[in-house]
């Protein structure tokens, strides 16, 4: 039988409910393996010393008969730009270090009601901002092979999860922080659409704003578990109140597919190239038909100019000096009305996507146009990834993100193969608005990859 730190959180849930295995049991080896395995790898910031006690409750209410969520006893890991009440919470900044927030984020709430037991939060870098899980307390490392990064900026819930350290995570994205992360590590991640999941209680902001593009979504080892926590997770914000239910469409039936491998802005890896058209005649022989095709109007560079514009908005505010070679830095100056001007031609974009999938189910393209890199330190101006061996700029990483969720559509990202090194390959599935439930019928065609030798 497969160890059960390696078990869904739905098959974790449906066994401390049927009294086979017990939450105390669970958490304790989890806890196990974070004390053997997370010192090589860095993955966790913070462990909750209160978490056994909630174990415990959690057993004395299925012995007494009680009524149980979802995730009942289920412990679990969440980024730690995620506000937990009576838990440290640093948004990967030294300027926080001693920051416990008094109240829960809206996210975390919701996994408590679901009856997680949320015992430890993941790195990140400073203020979520860059594209490897680098922060002041430690580099994070990617459990197929340390010498390489997790991605970020949800880099340690995403190795959390490859190196069964936690069943799924709770992370966020503004630029393919849930979804770069999940290719890297060879775990499945979903950004959902824009506004569906509250984003209460993240940090950055640090004042009561919602900003732009970003959203809080799941990591996870299966699909069925991204479904679970997304049903968990979404709704409507605290600023918002309760007039408004979340009716999410159900799934279309999957018959239609763009497959989209590369743009002249940004090549892809040959490598990656090719794990895409496997992926495409896989899903040709489930029934699917896949079509090489592109919104017509759409590209890549206008994308990611349009990008930049409108993630200034979101970055630019954390500190006054700003890195101009970090994302969105060069716009850090820009007008109110170069901001509007990026607003307007993102709905322009949108309207493109929204013509693309009455015709499509979803679209199939890399998560990144590199295959997982090295860890990188150098200031952002001097950092390079490289595509076929030869050297891209740094923040190319994000094009195939960005190019997504400025339009505020949902992706789901699984792993589809390892690469020549023996570090995942992930693809993207990505769809209409408030079409989460078929990106992720779709990513559930591809079969896992397996789990890292550790």
């Amino acid at each position: 039988m497969t160890a059960a730190h390696w078990w869904p959180a739905g098959r974790v849930a449906a066994a401390i409910a049927g009294g086979e295995l017990s939450a105390a049991e669970y958490l304790d080896l989890l806890l196990d393996r974070v004390a053997r395995l997370d010192p090589g790898l860095e993955l966790l910031v913070t462990v909750d010393d209160t978490a056994r006690d909630r174990a415990r409750a959690a057993d004395r209410a299925v012995a007494r008969g009680e009524p149980l969520g979802p995730l009942h006893g289920v412990a679990l890991t969440v980024k730690d730009s995620l506000a937990t009440a009576g838990l440290r919470t640093t948004a990967g900044s030294a300027l926080r270090r001693d920051h416990v927030p008094a109240a829960d984020a809206r996210a975390v709430t919701a996994l408590r009601r679901a009856g997680a037991i949320v015992f430890g939060k993941t790195n990140l870098p400073e203020h979520c901002a860059d594209i490897q899980a680098r922060s002041v307390y430690g580099v994070s490392r990617n459990p197929w092979d340390p010498a390489y990064s997790t991605g970020g900026s949800s880099g340690g819930g995403a190795g959390a999860v490859a190196a069964g350290l936690t069943p799924v995570e709770v992370g966020s994205d503004v630029a393919g922080s849930i979804r770069i992360p999940a290719g890297y590590c060879g775990v499945a991640g979903h950004k959902p659409t824009y506004g569906i999941v509250p984003l209460d209680g993240h940090l950055p902001p640090y004042h009561p704003t919602t900003p732009d593009v970003v959203v809080v979504g799941p990591l996870a080892r299966t699909v069925d578990d991204l479904e679970l926590m997304l049903g968990v997770l979404s709704g409507p914000g605290g600023r918002d109140g309760s007039p408004w239910r979340l009716d999410l469409p159900p799934a279309r039936p999957v018959r239609r597919i763009a497959l989209w491998t590369g743009d002249p802005a940004v090549p892809t890896d040959p490598e990656i190239v090719a794990v895409l058209h496997d992926v495409a005649e896989r899903l040709g022989k489930e029934g699917v038909t896949v079509e090489e095709d592109a919104p017509p109007g759409v590209r890549l560079a206008d994308a990611s100019r349009i990008a930049d514009r409108l993630l200034a908005g979101v970055g630019v505010p954390l500190r006054g000096d700003h890195d101009r070679a970090a994302l969105g830095g060069a716009h850090a100056g820009q007008s109110y009305a170069d901001w509007y001007d990026a607003d307007v031609a993102r709905w322009r974009l949108a309207a493109r996507w929204e013509r693309f999938f009455a015709r499509y189910d979803a679209i199939l393209t890399p998560v990144t146009p590199n295959l997982a890199i090295v860890h990188d330190g150098r200031p952002f101006a001097e950092r390079r990834v490289l595509v076929g061996g030869a050297e891209r700029p740094y923040w190319d990483q994000v094009a195939w993100a960005t190019l997504t969720g400025v339009c505020h559509l949902p992706t789901t990202v699984v792993p589809a193969a390892l690469d020549s090194r023996g570090l995942p390959i992930g693809v993207a599935f990505s769809g209409p608005r408030f079409g989460d439930l078929t990106t992720l019928a779709a990513a559930r065609l591809v079969p896992p990859i397996g789990h890292p030798p550790c």
